[in-house]
Order: C-alpha cells, then structure tokens, then sequence
C-alpha cells in the first residue's frame, strides 16, 4: 500500500506568507484609519538561524595559569554559552515585517539610523507600542497563541 505524497504537498508551507494585524493609533493613513500591520510568518528554521547568530561560546581561561582553559571535575573544558535574547528578537522583527519594512533605506535616513536594529525602538518608542507589534510578530510566526475572542474582549475592557 503506497502513501499518496500529495498529501504532504502543502502550498502554505512553502511560502508561509504573511498575516495583517490592526496598525497603532500613532501612524494613520489620509483617512485617519491606523495603518495594519503586514507580518511575514518566518519559518522554524528562520527564526533558529536568527538565533543561532546569537549565541556564543567562551571557553574559560585561567588567567593566572598562562591563560589555560579551565577543565572541571568531570574533564570537560568549561565554557560559558551566552545568548543575546534582546538582538535576536530585534533581528527577528526586522526581517518580519513588511509594513512598516523596518530596515526600509529612507525611513533609516530619515532617522538618521545605520544599525537596522535599532529602528523597532524608534519606530515603537513607547512600551506597549512596542509591546503590541512584538505580540503580533510572536503570533506571526507561531512562537505565541492566537488570541480568541473572549481575551480581546477582556483586554478592550480594561
């Protein structure tokens, strides 16, 4: 009995797409209507090549040894990995979103930008700004529950 392989074929997981979410009432369109968010759903292995790039290993040196790695007890070289969480989440809104295309050349000039990284925080300067699109960004890309309809609710109330 064979599997028909067709099954598999899954036209959205080849390209994910994006998903639109209500924009901020910071930035309105002509109308006065706050412009949507356009996220790009990164896939699994997007999302661990962003944060591979930030994560480090540093062997420990004895100093006062000739600058010898420390081997512990159970005879391995201990080492100190370290991951910036903040530059990969960062980095990870930056590639995502579409609009507003974060490291877009003009808006970077008009803010006198060169590090791409630092646009979501001048784009989203204020906490729950910021908060708001990397909510959108998580659930974009599936690191983070769709709300339903009775959370909405319970957070419009609020």
């Amino acid at each position: 009995m064979g599997i028909n392989m067709k099954a598999f074929m899954k036209p959205e997981l080849r390209d994910r797409g994006t998903m639109e979410f209500p924009g901020i009432a910071k930035y309105v369109d002509e109308e006065g209507k706050p412009i949507p968010f356009i996220i790009k759903r990164l896939s699994t292995k997007e999302i661990r090549e962003i944060r591979n790039n930030y994560k480090s290993r540093t062997v420990y040196r004895d100093k006062n040894n000739g600058d010898r790695p420390i081997v512990a007890a159970n005879g391995q070289v201990a080492v100190l990995n370290e991951y910036d969480s903040e530059s990969a989440g960062l980095e990870m809104m930056v590639e995502a979103f579409v609009q507003p295309k974060l490291d877009d050349p003009e808006l970077m000039k008009f803010y006198g930008v060169y590090d791409r990284l630092d646009m979501p925080n001048i784009i989203f300067p204020d906490r729950d700004d910021f908060k708001y699109a990397d909510q959108c960004l998580m659930e974009a890309c599936g690191l983070a529950s769709k709300k339903d309809d009775k959370e909405v609710v319970e957070e419009l109330k609020k």
